[in-house]
């Protein structure tokens, strides 16, 4: 700078140094405070390591790669469905919060969390682990279906100690009731006849209760080509004498030729069900109609009747077990709350549906659809007696 005198000039170049230091100090305090939390931008020249990718990788469920400020480096496939991101960054609290304790502790942090905000995980173990002393692996197990399975089975367990605790305390009773009055024919009787009422009501609890436990693990190799038809009419057979009893007229009318692929014993069980059920909830002197038709697609059977209904706010749960709209009914007539739970089983067993129509005093409709598969694989047509396409009436109008 000519004509300026020499300390002006070294004056005002140290002012200018001072000035660039002081400008540069807080810069080079948060890039030190960065390295020293061991955050690092993902540029291209300073990749994310192979060996930490290839870790998570590994992991094949729900993982990602963070760093201390919640960055993320990595997701696997399955974390990318997690609603737990704004951009490239974590902003899920409690997630965060266990990546930052995995940080500071410089050890793994566990923990079985609930949730309410992640999407189809409702509950699961969340793994954090400090890696390669510069980020964060955050790993989340579902446990949803396996904690819902649980809580079904303690729920099935709980249910069934209930409804046998029913029966067997009955027998104790009137056993002890027979004992006391030995010398009474007339009481003899009548507590005989109770007796073999209770027992009869045992009976039937085991025999559902192996009938659900079959539904539910539905067997592919118990399938045959069974006809239609003659399926429909054993399932009706089994109720034939029970619809006499309360001058029920049950009905068929099915196709010929219509075959339909699966368990044989477990289909005629959940129309048995469906049947018993009308029958039970019906009026003596009324109508059961049990139909059936088909198409390229599908079969789809319906068992109508004339009975009670079903209110609109039990007919969602009708299908859980041990479920009853009607629990003095029930015991009247002997049912053990099991059985639309194993129609519902058997039929989603032969990848189907079932589902239910009902007007209160007008009666209900369950109708079961059941797949017909383009190609079926080679299978033994299970024996079976001709039968005619002619309406078959059961019942005292008629029975065959």
């Amino acid at each position: 700078m000519e004509g300026v005198p020499e300390v002006v000039q070294w004056i005002a170049g140290g002012a200018l140094g001072a000035t660039l230091a002081v400008l540069a100090t807080p810069l080079l305090s948060w890039l030190f405070r960065r390295s020293r939390d061991g955050e690092r931008w993902n540029r291209p020249d300073d990749p994310l390591p192979e060996v930490a990718r290839d870790l998570a990788g590994a992991y094949g469920g729900y993982a990602m790669i963070l760093t201390p400020r919640h960055r993320v480096l990595y997701s696997s496939a399955l974390a990318d469905t997690l609603p737990v991101f704004q951009g490239a960054k974590l902003i899920h609290p409690g997630l965060q919060e266990l990546a930052e304790n995995a940080w500071r502790a410089g050890e793994i942090q566990s923990r079985r969390l609930s949730f309410t905000d992640l999407g189809p995980v409702a509950q699961a173990d969340v793994r954090a682990t400090r890696l390669a002393g510069r980020y964060v692996l955050l790993t989340v197990t579902d446990l949803t279906a396996t904690m819902r399975s649980r809580q079904i089975r303690h729920d099935f367990i709980a249910n069934i100690g209930h409804e046998l605790r029913t029966p067997v305390t009955a027998v104790d009773l009137i056993a002890s009731a027979l004992a006391a009055g030995a010398e009474d024919a007339k009481t003899v009787r009548h507590f005989s006849a109770r007796l073999t009422q209770e027992s009869h009501r045992l009976a039937r609890l085991t025999q559902d209760m192996m009938a659900l436990a079959k539904a539910q693990d539905q067997d592919s190799s118990r399938f045959t080509l069974t006809p239609l038809r003659d399926l429909l009419d054993q399932a009706v057979g089994r109720n034939r004498t029970t619809a006499e009893e309360a001058a029920i007229d049950v009905r068929v009318i099915a196709p010929d030729q219509v075959d339909v692929f699966g368990d044989r014993d477990a289909l005629v069980t959940a129309v048995d069900n469906l049947i018993a059920n009308a029958v039970a909830y019906s009026p003596p002197g009324s109508q059961v109609d049990v139909t059936a038709r088909a198409d390229s697609s599908e079969v789809v059977i319906a068992v109508s009747d004339q009975g009670i209904g079903i209110e609109p706010e039990d007919q969602e749960r009708v299908f859980e077990r041990f479920y009853r709209t009607d629990r003095a009914r029930s015991r009247r007539t002997g049912g053990t709350g099991l059985g639309l739970a194993i129609v519902r089983n058997t039929v989603s067993g032969h990848g189907g549906r079932v589902t239910v129509k009902s007007e209160v005093g007008a009666g209900s409709t369950f109708t079961i659809r059941l797949p017909r598969p383009r190609s079926l694989p080679v299978a033994k047509r299970a024996a079976t007696a001709p039968t005619s396409g002619r309406r078959v009436p059961v019942g005292s109008k008629g029975a065959t």
